[in-house]
């Protein structure tokens, strides 16, 4: 999805674009990445730091593939886990809280009235909120942004 919507617009050479391989063994996929992040991506306190994470948010509060019920996903020491969806069974392949929270600047994209409670119960730390994935996001030293259109931002 990043590819077609953004990454194919971009003056990006290909060789600067590690795609994770969703359709490999996730155990096996979840390793390999995370020795290509290690290789390419500068590293802060001996963490890999990206510059710029962007994430969405779920109706249930998860977000990168970490789901309400999977918390220890988040405070992983791995980089990259292999999650479960809960609804398909899918297994995915996440970034961890880790990673999430090293990096430079973080974004939420949120978009839909669907999501308008899930994000007035983490930004106004409603109750429940300190059990959603979304609301554990706290950049160490970075920033974090949230752009909401006008339905995901309603009951704020």
């Amino acid at each position: 999805m990043a590819k077609d919507s953004f990454l194919d617009y971009l003056p990006i050479p290909a060789n600067n674009i590690f795609r994770i391989r969703g359709e490999d063994n996730p155990s096996v996929e979840a390793g390999r990445y995370d020795e290509i992040v290690r290789q390419f991506v500068p590293s802060f306190q001996n963490i890999p730091q990206f510059d710029f994470i962007m994430l969405g948010l779920g109706e249930d509060g998860h977000t990168a593939s970490i789901f309400p019920g999977d918390l220890h996903l988040f405070i992983s020491d791995r980089l990259f886990e292999v999650a479960v969806n809960p609804q398909t069974k899918q297994k995915r392949i996440t970034v961890t809280g880790k990673m999430i929270n090293h990096a430079r600047n973080i974004l939420f994209l949120v978009t839909g009235e669907s999501k308008a409670e899930m994000v007035a119960r983490i930004i106004k730390k409603r109750e429940g909120w300190e059990k959603l994935p979304a609301s554990l996001v706290h950049p160490e030293k970075g920033e974090l942004l949230w752009l909401l259109d006008e339905k995901a931002a309603a009951k704020l």
